[in-house]
């Protein structure tokens, strides 16, 4: 009896101990070197294309190839930091008819998952809200190592964004007439290891 009750003892010790580890286990941590990295946007206007960045953003980044399980991201974007070059369409992004930036400052993206593509490329799953708005999306990018030492590394890529899904273009720019339905984004991330 008392073996019994030893080896039971003994079995809820290493479970309890496994799923603190799967619990507490997390992929290395990066930071973003904001001063090395760019967030921009291209949309379709009248059949041109124009180009915009965010100035400011926040990428929280745990990523190992080797542990996907326990990796993720988070992308924060400042709205109201949109630059195009133009002001008058700068401060028209800001206006409800687009971000609404008074009512909803940020977006933000955050992962549910990520998968390897192959080689250096990579895919985030994960949900996007802009404007009270929350989609499924999928951000691919490429994760290349810029140290021999692994100290620092590139997170970078492009992907598609439907602002019409978000309630970007209200009034006369919900048609796409003039304005296309599909956005561009890139961005380029430079990061360093944080442990």
């Amino acid at each position: 009896m008392r073996a019994r009750r030893s080896l039971a003892a003994l079995l809820l010790a290493v479970l309890t101990c496994a799923a603190a580890t799967a619990v507490g286990a997390e992929a290395p941590g990066w930071r973003m070197d904001a001063a090395a990295s760019r967030l921009t946007f291209t949309p379709r206007l009248a059949g041109g294309d124009f180009d915009g960045r965010f100035e400011h953003f926040e990428v929280t980044l745990r990523f190992s190839p080797a542990d996907l399980a326990h990796s993720s991201l988070q992308v924060t974007v400042d709205l109201p930091s949109a630059r195009t070059g133009d002001a008058d369409r700068d401060a028209a992004l800001q206006g409800g008819d687009f971000f609404a930036t008074l009512r909803w400052p940020q977006a933000r993206f955050t992962s549910s998952s990520i998968r390897a593509l192959g080689g250096d490329r990579y895919e985030a799953r994960g949900k996007l809200t802009l404007r009270d708005v929350t989609q499924d999306v999928l951000v691919p990018f490429r994760f290349e190592w810029g140290t021999p030492a692994g100290g620092k590394a590139r997170l970078s890529g492009s992907t598609t964004v439907q602002r019409l899904a978000f309630n970007v273009g209200q009034g006369e720019w919900r048609s796409t007439e003039w304005l296309d339905d599909r956005v561009r984004i890139d961005y380029t991330v430079a990061l360093d290891a944080t442990r």
